[in-house]
């Protein structure tokens, strides 16, 4: 809220008070007596500043600035000259291709259940604590008899894997031996069973159910064999060129490093010894510009530059007075020729007066003539008399030449100073760089060496490698097949089995249906027969894999994985030692987790025995590069003792700038040249004549008319070209010159005598400061110089502790080209492996329930169910001379019993013979075709049935199509 204005109405109140309210009188009258006084001393104190500022000389902020300079600033003046060079990056790009990609392409589900299994059953570590010891480099074993209960604890799941395949490998063959005996001897299912019994329809289903559940497990068995047989051969054959890949990878890091080791060893180092030998070359004109500079010395070079330019300011003006001189001769000759074309133009107007072009252009004509006064141009030959009486003996110019040489002395007494202790840096910087190179040759060569031990070691063993796979894979490949086609053929034998012993009829000696239940009988009994045959092979195979997988995934895969807590890491580390090996004081372990972690090549192969980085930042005392900077400070002491500026220079340079130079009034030129020359514009003019000749030329005009009209043109052009067009253009250059005369003779100031003033001071003082403090100066400025050249050789030598420590050579390729590996290892061959002899192993589980089961199915679809033949014409021969033997009957609910029992699969057109109750009958077979013609029909043993009399029928429908008598036996059920 702004404070309520005074009126003698209100008191003067506080801002921000919200008391309105009127105050007594007496009260106003002090607080407004208070406030004037405090107004007044305000003021007073802002003029006597004021006064003071204008009193003093017109270099008052800028001596008050100067003296509040400390050496600080020159120390920063001299570090803004000595800047860094611009270092060459040591990043180096480079491409590596090892991939890291997987793609069990639908098969994870299986690795990740083989590698659960795996974990549960067998223990994460290779051995148990307290098995091995290492000492002194030597592995020792504790006794096994004292650690049996241990290894049983630890390899107890391995142990127990390999039994089970040994004891598979053993029954299934003994056990197949046995079966086939057994069979042989009408066994074990041989022989056939001609009726259901009451529960077998139950059992069918029961078993037929577990069966299909083992058999679906058996199909995704099938159907992993193929794949991971397929994923194995692909791993296998990848490997090589994965590998060569991933060597390829080292190669490219391992050239990447030594082009970042060389481009900061090398390439760097040269850029830094340029620039600081070009720094040391010009030495003494570094610290005679800082010397110049913080004196204020410089002054001296504007004066020069002025006393310089007094010669261009006298030709400026020369041309001037010589345009302005022309302008007004031209002008006088332009303004008589107007005036006769004026007065020529208005009499040959008036004898056409009735035309109406010839009116309009009268309005034009009057107002024909020249528009600028010349003569009211400034006149600058006293200006330029008296800048030739200030430069005409060329003492002025002389003077500030001899000061100038004064100031440029002591950069030659520096120069001459300093010349051997330059020399004595620069050797010092060529010693350190020679070490460096030294480090450069060794840490490239112990690169190439790494490359070529690599390549010595591996290549051999990839081309070996190579040339096996390309013998042999394809044979482990076809080898997977043959399991995996097992397999398939056991699947599809209980599928087929299990579809036709479902789906089929009984089978009938009679019938000659292809999909019956018998043929379900054989598919079961030929998948048991492969089962029994091929389950040595699968057991085999199965305990070689699994041997293979899973001590390749302990003492490999997982260690290298899982280095930080693996105990075969461990055991190498203890036992192995890279140092005595390839010179590295390194562990494995720790190699892997610093390179995973993208450390830089010094920090993980810890080459502090290659290159002593804190050796390396010692290099400033080490090859005495520090004292040669010091003895270069102590040669830039001299004696600053120099008049720059004589009285007589200054006396000439004072009557310089009271001079009437700075009088001229510049402004007026442009004023009066701005505008134009005429006050009709003559090339208008001579368009408007133009149009008046055109129209004239078509009406009834004299040609006296005309020609004067003509005539008027022609002398209009001419002035045009001749007079109008070379004036405008010097009255035009004469603008330009005086502007820029104007702007140059300020010299940035208000004007030319300001300038001329403050520089006579500005050099005045430098002097009198360079007699006074010089030497200390030039000493202060030496120490910044050797300290700006110091910063200089340290941030080259942090920049090789940082890079080298931390940057160059980043870990980070080799981990990818380790996980590359690891990948075309580990997880495209060694998980197919495993995932193979899970399903292999699990498949070899499966045939013993499958066996047992196929058996009692397989029993069960060989029941079958006959008719004898000639069976219709018995029952449509009605007049056949036959016996016939009426069966008694055992009661009708006795009988309802029975049917129900017996209805589920049976034909009751044939015979409910029952072996076991009625003695051994022959049973003709439907496909023999030596029996085909045979008589069909049973042999009459009655005294072996209960009733004496052969077993009832019932009669078919068509029994009931014939004439009668009809026979009618009862009821066909019997127990």
């Amino acid at each position: 809220m702004s404070p309520p204005r005074r009126s003698p109405s209100h008191c003067n109140i506080f801002v921000g008070s919200k008391d309105s309210s009127p105050c007594r009188r007496n009260g106003v009258f002090h607080q407004n007596e208070r406030f004037r006084n405090n107004l007044v001393s305000l003021l007073v104190t802002c003029a006597v500043l004021f006064a003071g500022v204008k009193l003093a000389d017109g270099s008052f902020i800028r001596n008050i600035n100067k003296i509040s300079e400390t050496l600080d600033r020159a120390l920063y003046s001299v570090l803004e000259e000595l800047q860094g060079p611009d270092y060459t990056p040591i990043n180096v790009s480079a491409t590596y291709y090892a991939s890291t990609r997987f793609n069990p392409e639908g098969m994870a589900i299986l690795y990740n259940i083989t590698n659960v299994f795996l974990d549960i059953v067998i223990n994460k570590d290779v051995y148990p604590e307290g098995l091995i010891i290492v000492e002194n480099n030597a592995i020792q074993l504790e006794p096994i008899k004292e650690q049996w209960e241990t290894l049983f604890k630890h390899f107890g799941g391995l142990l127990a894997i390999i039994i089970i395949l040994l004891l598979l490998a053993l029954l299934f063959p003994l056990c197949g031996f046995f079966f086939c005996c057994c069979r042989c001897c009408g066994n074990c299912g041989a022989k056939p069973q001609p009726l259901d019994k009451k529960k077998d329809c139950c059992k069918k289903f029961i078993l037929a159910t577990f069966l299909i559940a083992v058999g679906t497990l058996l199909l995704f068995g099938v159907v992993c064999a193929f794949v991971t047989n397929t994923h194995l051969y692909e791993g296998t054959t990848n490997v090589v060129p994965s590998v060569k890949t991933s060597m390829g990878d080292v190669d490219t890091y391992l050239n990447a490093t030594g082009t970042e080791l060389s481009i900061l060893l090398d390439t760097n180092f040269v850029e830094f010894q340029t620039t600081v030998f070009d720094v040391l070359n010009k030495s003494s004109t570094i610290v005679y510009d800082q010397l110049a500079r913080y004196s204020n010395a410089v002054a001296m070079t504007e004066v020069t530059k002025i006393v310089e330019g007094l010669d261009d300011i006298k030709s400026n003006l020369t041309q001037m007075k010589n345009i302005t001189n022309y302008l007004r001769n031209h002008a006088s000759q332009l303004n008589d020729a107007l005036r006769k074309v004026k007065n020529d133009l208005i009499h040959t107007l008036i004898e056409c007066n009735d035309n109406p072009e010839c009116s309009k252009l009268s309005s034009n004509v009057s107002n024909l003539d020249t528009n600028i006064d010349f003569n009211s141009l400034p006149d600058v030959s006293s200006e330029m008399k008296e800048l030739e009486n200030v430069i005409q003996d060329g003492y002025l110019a002389e003077s500030v030449e001899k000061g100038q040489q004064s100031l440029q002395n002591i950069e030659e007494q520096i120069s001459k100073t300093v010349s051997t202790s330059v020399g004595s840096v620069k050797g010092a910087i060529n010693d350190a760089g020679k070490e460096i190179q030294t480090h450069v040759v060794e840490v490239t060569t112990a690169l190439k060496d790494a490359s070529r031990y690599m390549h010595k070691h591996a290549d051999p063993i990839l081309q070996d490698g190579d040339r096996y796979i390309h013998d042999f894979a394809p044979y482990m490949y076809y080898g997977g097949i043959g399991i995996s086609c097992v397999l398939l053929s056991i699947t599809f034998c209980i599928a087929i089995g299990l579809i036709c012993g479902i789906c089929g009829k009984k089978p009938d000696p009679y019938s000659e249906d292809c999909c019956n239940k018998g043929v379900g009988n054989q598919c079961l009994m030929c998948g048991v027969s492969i089962m029994f045959l091929s389950g040595i092979v699968l057991a085999i195979v199965t305990g070689a894999l699994f041997i293979v997988g899973v001590f390749s995934q302990r003492l490999v895969c997982d260690p290298l994985r899982n280095y930080n807590d693996s105990k075969v890491i461990n055991l190498f580390d203890d036992s192995f030692s890279l140092n005595d090996a390839v010179g590295l004081d390194v562990t494995l372990k720790q190699v892997l987790s610093d390179c995973h972690q993208n450390k830089s090549a010094y920090q993980v192969f810890r080459l502090q025995n290659k290159i002593d980085l804190d050796k390396v930042g010692n290099y400033l005392e080490d090859f005495d590069i520090q004292g040669a900077l010091d003895d270069l400070q102590d040669h830039i002491d001299i004696p600053v003792d120099v008049e720059i500026l004589s009285p007589d220079a200054k006396t000439k340079l004072q009557e310089l700038a009271d001079s009437n130079i700075s009088n001229i009034n510049f402004d007026r030129f442009t004023t009066v040249l701005d505008d134009n020359l005429t006050k009709v514009d003559l090339n208008y003019l001579i368009k408007q004549l133009d149009v008046v000749l055109d129209t004239v030329s078509r009406r009834m005009v004299p040609e006296e008319i005309k020609a004067k009209l003509q005539v008027s043109k022609l002398h209009l052009e001419t002035y045009q070209e001749k007079l109008v067009v070379p004036m405008t253009q010097n009255a035009e250059k004469l603008i330009d010159i005086a502007r820029n005369m104007e702007h140059n003779l300020k010299f940035g100031k208000g004007s030319f005598k300001e300038a001329i003033m403050e520089l006579i001071d500005e050099v005045e003082k430098a002097e009198i400061y360079l007699q006074k403090n010089g030497t200390q100066l030039l000493s202060d400025i030496a120490s910044n110089f050797t300290l700006a050249i110091k910063g200089q050789v340290v941030d080259y030598l942090d920049r090789v502790v940082e890079n080298v420590g931390i940057n160059i050579g980043q870990c980070g390729p080799l981990s990818n080209v380790l996980n590359a590996v690891l990948t075309a290892t580990c997880d495209k061959i060694l998980l197919p492996i495993n995932g193979l002899w899970f399903v292999l192993f699990w498949s070899l589980l499966v045939f013993t329930t499958a066996i047992i089961l196929s058996v009692k199915l397989a029993s069960l679809y060989k029941k079958f169910e006959y008719s004898y033949a000639g069976e219709s014409e018995y029952l449509y021969d009605a007049y056949a001379d036959r016996e016939i033997i009426p069966l008694a009957s055992n009661g009708k609910a006795n009988k309802k019993k029975k049917k129900n029992k017996r209805q589920e699969g049976r034909n009751t057109n044939f015979p409910p013979e029952r072996e076991g109750e009625h003695g051994h009958r022959e049973f003709p077979s439907g496909s023999n075709q030596e029996n085909r013609y045979a008589d069909m029909a049973p042999k009459q043993q009655w005294e072996d049935f209960p009733n004496g009399g052969p077993p009832q029928y019932q009669r078919a429908p068509t029994e009931y199509e014939r004439p009668p008598p009809y026979y009618y036996p009862g009821n066909s059920e019997q127990h």
